[in-house]
């Protein structure tokens, strides 16, 4: 196995005790990559929403099997599997991703059909997926491993703190923006707008030439730093959906969800306009039906739709966004023993931008 001198044979990581659900940092054996594997030295990993629902075990189709939790990973590779293939070498800077490995239709159902989702554009929901901080031990830790057959170059000419939020928090809304299909000069509502997805929605809207309207409490000032057009206070407006509409002349053309919210959802629905559509990215913490009727969809002409992280090449086109200076993430960097704190402070919504662990 190919690879760079004196890697450790313990290395710290961010570890959740099975008895008390509490993480810290604790010392455990580096993970030797498999033949396809790619050992990575991380040097920085996002805090996603999404660590939180893994920590809290609180989604039933997000029940992890590992202690490690982190996927959004910047870091260079310092060892190779013995099957590597490709041109994938030795302090390669590279991500750790939510997405470890799909199998790009290798599988096949037992028709002999190859993976409709792999075959179709929808790799992100294939089912024979591996998730990092799932089912893979993630990368809120000083050593990870990533699959090579799926693994993301990271562009040179951004930093690894930086480009870490991208590899979740920015493929995700991009992701959505995508799907929306929405034309130019379309007014896009980001619920959640100062949060970590929301921060970079905003930015990717208006570097995609939508018209941003951000609503969060008590975030106006970073919201329209970074190009909010509008701002409501959800907290302090007396009819959120009211404002929405007449900001917009009529309503949102398209409403991205990064808030954890069931009211924004419910909102949402109301102050779309005709041939509105919502995309749905925020996972309240409990069942939240969105309240939507058959004539919202025949009279109103809406349409609602998901995402969930993104492809391979969108999280590539998602990175040359930042590699071109036309977003930026707002960040804030703390230490791996920091991690069980990071998770309170995104369940307590204190979190503006995204916090980011230095390994």
């Amino acid at each position: 196995m190919p690879s760079a001198e004196s890697i450790p044979s313990t290395s710290l990581a961010a570890i959740q005790d099975p008895k008390t659900n509490l993480i810290s940092a604790c010392e455990r054996e580096t993970p030797t990559p498999s033949p396809t594997q790619v050992l990575v030295k991380v040097t920085h990993a996002g805090v996603c929403a999404s660590d939180l629902h893994l920590a809290r075990k609180d989604l039933p189709y997000l029940q992890p099997t590992v202690s490690i939790g982190g996927h959004e990973g910047v870091g260079n590779i310092v060892a190779l599997g013995d099957d590597v293939k490709g041109d994938w070498q030795i302090g390669d800077k590279v991500a750790v991703r939510w997405l470890h490995y799909v199998c790009k239709g290798t599988t096949t159902d037992a028709n002999g059909n190859a993976c409709e989702p792999c075959s179709t554009g929808y790799e992100n929901l294939c089912p024979s997926r591996k998730v990092t901080g799932k089912d893979i031990e993630g990368c809120f830790a000083q050593y990870a491993v990533a699959d090579s057959r799926y693994l993301v170059r990271i562009p040179t000419n951004v930093s690894d703190a930086e480009a870490a939020p991208i590899l979740c928090a920015g493929v995700t809304v991009y992701k959505a923006l995508k799907i929306s299909q929405l034309k130019e000069g379309s007014w896009v509502a980001v619920a959640g707008a100062g949060g970590g997805l929301g921060h970079l929605a905003i930015q990717y809207a208006k570097a995609m030439g939508y018209r941003p309207l951000a609503l969060d409490a008590g975030k106006k000032e970073i919201c329209m730093e970074l190009g909010a057009e509008a701002y409501v206070d959800i907290m302090e407006t007396k009819d959120c959906v009211k404002d929405v509409q007449e900001i917009t002349g009529g309503g949102a053309h398209g409403a991205l969800i990064c808030a954890s919210s069931a009211r924004a959802y419910a909102d949402a629905v109301k102050y779309l306009r005709r041939a509105g559509t919502l995309i749905c990215i925020g996972l309240p913490p409990k069942p939240s039906p969105i309240p939507v009727l058959p004539e919202d969809f025949i009279a109103r002409g809406i349409k609602i739709m998901g995402t969930s992280t993104g492809t391979l090449p969108d999280t590539v086109e998602a990175l040359e966004f930042l590699a071109r200076g036309q977003i930026k993430p707002r960040i804030e960097v703390r230490e791996l023993r920091d991690v069980e704190e990071v998770l309170k402070e995104i369940e307590g919504a204190k979190v503006n931008g995204r916090i980011v662990i230095k390994m």
